[in-house]
């Protein structure tokens, strides 16, 4: 088994499961109700196995508030829609990362610095990776401290909607933090999210992440390194708060059933969904 959203991640090691973590996977998969659906990613169909019930977990991805540096390093090899988006923007995105003034300062002329953003894998030289440039170089920080992601404020400022946002980003950073674990058939992908119960194999840790624990983003630790905090009255089951990325990279279909699940089983309610604005589309 590989995690599938680390397959183009410039780390190989990341996308292995290891033979401990695969039968935990299959443990959980064997005993947890799924809804089955086919997944088009990328042209490929696969077999979905949807852990829908996750999907009414609370969450609050509210980025503007949060000091902690999700976007850690280059995420995956860029693909060419995005390169060109960066060319198509290149002012904007050097103003917002500074990545041009970098390249520039360490002795790289415009037509240089234009041939990395075509031609290298994680559109800087790997050399520079951890060193003159930190986290993802997408990512910003603003003066009040967030990392933000210069694709998506780009994308807000441009006026463009939900589903073009997520089409000028990474699959990695949509998906985030839904967990698909790709089997070794490469047909079927099983769907979660990291919680209490699924935390033993998801590459993610569930119980330091303020935004998909709630328990964690009230208690006194968090608020140590984030006073400001998160407000409990933020967070809305997670169909609510993804439900425009979860459309476009599980499709419509995969959406209805989940929800429709959820409500039919109580676990959430048509009441939750009267929010104005979903995260992709608010402005800092």
């Amino acid at each position: 088994m590989k995690y599938f959203l680390f397959l183009g991640h410039p780390n190989e090691n990341l996308k292995e499961v290891t033979k401990e973590k695969e039968d935990r996977v299959k443990e959980y998969f064997n005993r947890t109700e799924v809804i089955e659906e086919n997944i088009i990613i990328d042209g490929i169909q696969y077999n979905g196995m949807i852990d829908y019930k996750v999907f009414s977990n609370l969450t609050n991805f509210d980025c503007f508030n949060c000091v902690e540096h999700c976007c850690g390093d280059a995420p995956t090899i860029f693909s060419p829609k995005i390169r060109e988006f960066i060319l198509n923007n290149k002012k904007k995105f050097n103003e917002l990362t500074k990545i041009f003034d970098i390249l520039e300062e360490l002795g790289h002329s415009d037509e240089e610095i234009e041939k990395m953003v075509l031609e290298e894998k994680l559109i800087v030289p790997s050399d520079y990776q951890e060193c003159e440039i930190d986290l993802c170089p997408c990512a910003y920080t603003p003066t009040n401290g967030q990392t933000l992601c210069s694709l998506h404020t780009i994308s807000l400022e441009k006026n463009l909607s939900g589903k073009e946002i997520i089409r000028n980003k990474p699959l990695i950073c949509n998906g985030w933090p839904m967990e698909f674990i790709l089997e070794d058939d490469g047909k079927t992908l099983y769907i979660t999210l990291p919680n209490d119960f699924t935390n033993s194999f998801t590459i993610e840790n569930f119980y330091t992440k303020s935004c998909i624990n709630i328990d964690f983003a009230m208690s006194s630790v968090f608020k140590r390194e984030n006073p400001k905090g998160f407000l409990e009255g933020d967070y809305k089951p997670f169909i609510v708060n993804y439900g425009e990325t979860i459309k476009e990279i599980l499709g419509i279909n995969a959406y209805n059933k989940i929800k429709n699940r959820l409500v039919r089983e109580e676990l959430i309610s048509e009441s939750d969904f009267s929010i104005k604005k979903e995260q992709i589309i608010r402005k800092l």
